[in-house]
């Protein structure tokens, strides 16, 4: 809720200024008809209600305001600063705000923006009742008024005639009326009924409740008020001959509503500055041609400059690359670090590839980054983690590499569109560029999460590790049986997913594009089949030898979120060392071993087992490791041991598993993990 209250702060800080301007053109619109000084407090509804706008060459707000004047962080500010668009006021603003003191754990700020979210909502209510009660006894009152055609009433107990009603409205008239003042009156209510101006004031009441706490919105809520009645009567006078002027000003005088009212309805004949009014048709003409068509053109174009936000400076690569850099040097410049740094300088910044198709109507630029940063005293600095020291200046590369600055391209205007770092990509050719790219894009959600749309296929196998693998298996240009397929890429048994990069100095479309041609042509059959292909890349490319297509699980046709599935990991072996932690995740050590059955021949020739000597109850434990494995648990994992009475098995909990293991000279369990941590651990029955 403080979220929505610093939003409507920030829309009454820019909607006062617009009230203000707004003020300023109705003077400037003085002998023009009414309605075009009406029509301008649309505007500042718009900026009452709506938090976001159009940016506009043509924009009357100042340009340093363009930024919302209230930062949404600024209960985390060390320094709160606002932004209005004067410096003067910024200062002085920013400067009488609480700075909340390092032993504190609560900002100031955040107590007052609460308290203040607090009485806001508090002041809407008030004026809501106040509005619910007042037209609630005003329709008590007009219980007794008597219908005279449609949806006009007449009452004995009314001074002032009014339109009440926002789907339905009707107009009630006083008792006692003449027949030509009657004409005129319904004249002018009817007016206000076919311009919907019933239901405008409702609606401004409504951004005045919302914004009660802004002298100005009320200031705004009168004068709109004003404007109405003013463009109403205006109306009723071009319809009607000049001669009624004096009766109905006459009629304003003596139908004068007692009090303005604030409540948003009903509208009353003679509700607002009757005096302003009364002047106001007393001079009356009908306007000319001139006035009327520059009165259009000041309104739209006040209108337009008004609603719109100023068009922010375009910024180049290099000023995107400073703001980079000066990001860095924040980071650096807390009060928590042993050094400042004072300057900076940019010592290369060169594009290194262009590519025009990984984002729709989009280009897509990479640049490499490098700089140096001036510490205000070198004797403090401690090189480290890729910090080196150059006549006072300090270059750093981190363990990630150095930046590589990420832009898109609309219209010839560049946009900054992020970071990605050279030590975790092969940039050395135009392939890997492209991946490190497509990774970027994955990761910062503006690219689907696959290089290759079209067909897939997902295969899974089992590590070196006794982790569970897989591979992402696309076709990259040709969909069908004769397109050839590609590992696009593979996730290992913890969920962390690796690109493939081809080893090519083309783009990686032509270089698939080539081998789909040689395919063609009868060359590299084996590229047709998904397994082979597979095949080759789990061995060649992971090392894992010891895979036979048999081992290989397919799954056909698949999709990304199938691939994104962490597959399960399967382990049998000992345990030791459990431990439940207080403030951490159970953990233990596992002794792996390799489960062997009669089934298993080719395993046990390999192992030059002998079935009828090593395996008289038939199976075999092969422990050949002795360096045991490390697993945390999940804290919803499962625990099942064998009941040794039923020889079932029955869950226990943690602790129960625990003392098991305890009372119990090595059990064997099998152990199934997901995303890195064990989500069920089994034990294994031997006969």
């Amino acid at each position: 809720m403080s979220e929505l209250f610093l939003s409507v702060l920030n829309m009454s800080l820019t909607a006062s200024y617009v009230i203000f301007i707004v003020m300023l053109v109705r003077i400037l619109l003085k002998k023009a008809p009414k309605v075009f000084s009406y029509a301008l407090w649309g505007v500042v509804a718009f900026r009452l209600l709506i938090p976001f706008s159009f940016e506009s060459v043509f924009s009357l707000i100042p340009r340093n305001t363009k930024a919302v004047p209230i930062y949404h962080d600024i209960i985390h500010q060390q320094s709160p600063r606002i932004n209005v668009g004067m410096d003067t006021v910024n200062s002085l603003v920013s400067n009488s705000l609480p700075v909340p003191p390092v032993e504190i754990s609560v900002n100031p700020i955040n107590i007052y923006l609460e308290v203040g979210t607090y009485i806001w909502i508090l002041g809407i209510i008030v004026m809501l009742i106040y509005s619910f009660v007042s037209i609630l006894l005003l329709k008590r009152k007009l219980k007794s008024a008597q219908s005279i055609e449609r949806n006009i009433f007449e009452a004995k107990n009314l001074k002032t005639p009014f339109v009440l009603g926002f789907l339905r409205p009707k107009i009630y008239l006083p008792v006692g009326i003449s027949i030509e003042e009657r004409r005129y009156i319904l004249l002018h209510e009817q007016t206000h009924i076919h311009r919907k101006d019933h239901i405008v004031k409702i609606l401004a009441f409504l951004i005045l409740a919302i914004h009660w706490f802004n002298p100005l919105v009320w200031i705004a809520f009168r004068l709109m008020s004003t404007d109405m009645e003013l463009s109403c009567d205006e109306k009723v006078l071009k319809k009607m001959d000049e001669e009624i002027k004096k009766p109905y000003a006459n009629s304003l005088l003596s139908l004068a509503a007692e009090r303005h009212i604030l409540n948003g309805s009903p509208l009353a004949f003679g509700e607002g500055n009757v005096k302003r009014r009364i002047v106001n048709v007393l001079n009356y003409k009908k306007p000319v041609y001139w006035v009327v068509i520059t009165a259009l053109i000041v309104v739209v174009a006040v209108s337009v400059g008004l609603m719109s936000n100023p068009k922010g400076k375009q910024l180049s690569i290099e000023d995107y690359a400073d703001k980079f850099i000066e990001k860095t040097i924040a980071d650096y410049n807390t009060e928590d670090n042993y050094f400042k740094i004072i300057d900076k300088k940019i010592t290369k910044l060169e594009k290194i590839a262009s590519f025009d198709k990984l984002l729709p109507s989009t280009e897509l630029e990479i640049w490499s980054l490098e700089y140096r940063l001036k510490p205000e005293d070198m004797s403090k600095i401690v090189l480290a983690g890729g910090m080196n020291e150059v006549d006072g200046w300090i270059t750093e590369q981190s363990s990630m590499g150095k930046p590589i600055l990420v832009f898109a391209y609309k219209n010839s205007t560049p946009q900054f569109l992020g970071a990605l770092w050279s030590g975790e990509a092969d940039l050395s050719t135009r392939a890997g560029q492209e991946i490190a790219l497509r990774t970027f894009l994955e990761a910062s959600g503006m690219s689907p999460g696959e290089t290759f749309a079209g067909n897939h296929i997902v295969v899974k196998f089992p590590s070196s590790f006794g982790e569970t693998y897989k591979l992402l298996l696309s076709q990259p240009v040709v969909q069908g049986e004769q397109g050839i397929w590609c590992v696009e890429r593979w996730m290992d048994g913890n969920g962390t997913v690796y690109y493939v990069t081809p080893e090519t100095d083309v783009s990686m479309a032509d270089y698939y594009k080539e081998l789909q041609k040689q395919s063609d042509e009868g060359y590299n059959s084996s590229l047709l089949d998904p397994l082979q292909v597979a095949m080759d890349y789990i061995k060649n490319v992971l090392g894992q030898v010891h895979v036979s297509v048999d081992t290989l699980v397919q799954e056909a046709p698949a999709t990304i979120e199938d691939f994104m599935e962490t597959p399960e990991s399967e382990f049998i072996g000992f345990i030791s060392n459990f431990q439940i932690g207080k403030k951490s995740n159970a953990s233990f050590d596992l002794d792996k071993i390799e489960w062997l059955t009669l089934d298993d021949t080719k395993r046990l020739k390999e192992l030059k087992i002998d079935p009828d000597i090593d395996m008289p109850n038939g199976y075999y434990i092969h422990n050949p490791d002795s360096d045991p494995m490390y697993f945390q648990v999940a804290e919803e994992a499962q625990y099942y041991i064998i009941d040794w009475e039923t020889v079932t098995t029955k869950s226990v909990s943690i602790e129960e598993f625990k003392e098991y293991l305890e009372q119990n000279d090595s059990p064997l369990f099998r152990i199934v993990t997901k995303d890195g941590y064990v989500q069920s651990i089994s034990e294994k029955y031997r006969p």
